[in-house]
């Protein structure tokens, strides 16, 4: 976000978080430290905010408790996206580059009078957002009419991320095709398409009437060919270009090969999912394609690494996923966010160093096969990804979840082990005759001297503390276990994050 606002803009977004975030009072002395902001320059921020918000919602407002003590009010209905937003459609950054979608940027001079800044002002920001650009192989052009120089592919993708990671869907930015004449040819057919998919297409059909069709790519014709959802994507897609574009057939038919390599590529697939099936046919069709050999090679890599077998279910849940993903990162160029983190990314730096460190010698393992390379070279994209569809896939629970006993006076054994989960997922009672890791105990009772495993004892009635406690008990056992046995997998999927 920081490439489209202007400085104080970014400041109020900083604030704004910080006290959205928590919900307690902040006084402006604090939130000055941790902005590193002065006091007087908060207030004034706080101030701002207030009135943004009087225009921008009903359901949020700047509370003051006693001088210079301030809190974010807001109802369950508040969606912060929605106050980004406003921010983000009124910069300057952000009324270029939707001019220029919409091929209404004229000049540079007209741009910097209608919207009373200076030149030098909006060349500065114009060389603020060039690297964000240059991700995507899109250079800024100033000719007679400003635009975007690069492949039509990489300018529609740029244009989806552009319009979908600013609006979220909560408006429609478009101002040649409309939302309703869309989801009524949708309706003709009887087919559902995700919302951000419809926003793709709108992208796809503004360039179009702007006289910018898809160019042809024997890519794209490759890959739909065996895939088994074409036929339907295809019925509804057709019918929505013949009815808002002139495009002749063979046109639309381009159009519709590359709109469904883009969007079938964001779906995930469940393990359990019955298309899997399907999926695992359609591979055998490109078996020789990179895509496939890269997530073959992946599998294989993975199981020697991890030391692990993988059931069916496991295997074409990981194998369809992954083959989509690398699919999308050959043939896009660019970051997979705009305006926020990448949320994946993000995640997988919140857990424990051990696990990234693991993931991370993983990914170096994969990278020894140079052969692959196009399509492992954007780690900060991937390693995140990864995790994630491994944490999704792999039924760790089953393979090594601890064992323990509950013994309660109130007998209440089912809802205590729902709770003990909630802490800590990798655990199973154990059945009769069985040993167990853990006994947990709300009394030090004679017979329980003679049973295998060792000792937790808690209140009859466990809190809430007791409960943190038997989580970070039952970790150190897991973590102590999967040292014993080197299951690194186990050390990198154990986190709840």
């Amino acid at each position: 976000m920081h490439n489209f606002l202007d400085r104080s803009t970014l400041h109020k977004v900083q604030v704004l978080h910080l006290i959205y975030n928590e919900n307690r009072f902040f006084s402006s002395f604090e939130l000055a430290q941790v902005t590193e902001l002065s006091e007087r320059t908060i207030l004034k921020i706080l101030s701002e905010i207030s009135l943004d918000l009087q225009i921008i919602t009903e359901s949020a407002y700047i509370k003051e408790e006693k001088p210079k003590y301030f809190k974010l009010d807001y109802q369950d209905h508040f969606s912060i996206k929605t106050v980004e937003r406003h921010y983000l459609q009124n910069s300057l950054t952000y009324k270029a580059c939707d001019e220029i979608f919409h091929n209404t940027f004229d000049d540079i001079t007209t741009f910097s009078l209608e919207n009373f800044t200076s030149l030098a002002s909006m060349y500065r920001r114009i060389n603020k957002i060039k690297p964000l650009l240059n991700q995507f192989h899109l250079k800024y052009k100033s000719l007679q009419t400003v635009t975007l120089e690069g492949t039509e592919k990489q300018f529609r993708y740029f244009y989806y991320l552009f319009y979908w990671n600013s609006c979220w869907g909560e408006v429609w930015p478009f101002s040649l095709v409309t939302r309703e004449a869309i989801l009524e040819v949708m309706e003709e057919v009887n087919i559902e398409l995700p919302h951000s998919a419809i926003y793709w297409l709108a992208i796809c059909l503004t360039r179009v009437k702007l006289g910018f069709p898809i160019g042809q790519d024997p890519v794209y014709s490759t890959f739909t060919k065996h895939h088994y959802h074409y036929g339907d994507f295809s019925e509804v897609v057709k019918r929505i270009f013949k009815k808002l574009t002139t495009l002749s057939d063979e046109e639309i038919e381009l159009e519709i090969m590359f709109s469904f390599t883009f969007t079938c590529c964001l779906r995930h697939y469940d393990k359990k999912d019955k298309a899997i099936s399907l999926m695992m046919n359609f591979a055998q069709h490109h078996n020789q394609d990179l895509f496939v050999q890269a997530t073959l090679y992946w599998i294989e890599t993975f199981m020697d690494y991890f030391s692990i077998t993988l059931n069916v279910e496991e295997y074409g849940g990981l194998f369809v996923n992954l083959f989509h993903l690398h699919y999308f990162i050959m043939i896009f160029s660019g970051p997979s966010f705009l305006f926020k983190e990448d949320p994946y990314q993000k995640r997988f730096e919140m857990h424990e160093t051990t696990q990234i460190e693991i993931m991370n010698q993983f990914y170096d393992r994969l990278m020894e096969n140079e052969d692959f390379s196009i399509v492992f070279k954007r780690r900060d994209t991937l390693i995140g990804r990864y995790h994630k569809l491994l944490k999704q896939t792999i039924d760790i629970i089953n393979r090594e979840a601890i064992k323990i006993k509950i013994v309660s006076m109130i007998n209440d054994i089912p809802h205590i082990f729902e709770q003990i989960k909630r802490v800590f997922i990798h655990v199973e009672l154990c059945s009769e005759g069985e040993d167990a890791e853990l006994i947990i105990t709300d009394s030090l009772y004679l017979n329980l001297k003679k049973e295998a495993g060792e000792l937790f004892v808690w209140n009859t009635m466990p809190k809430k503390s007791d409960y943190e406690r038997v989580g970070k008990r039952l970790q150190e056992i897991y973590l102590n276990k999967s040292q014993e046995t080197n299951n690194l997998l186990i050390k990198a999927l154990i986190c709840q994050i």
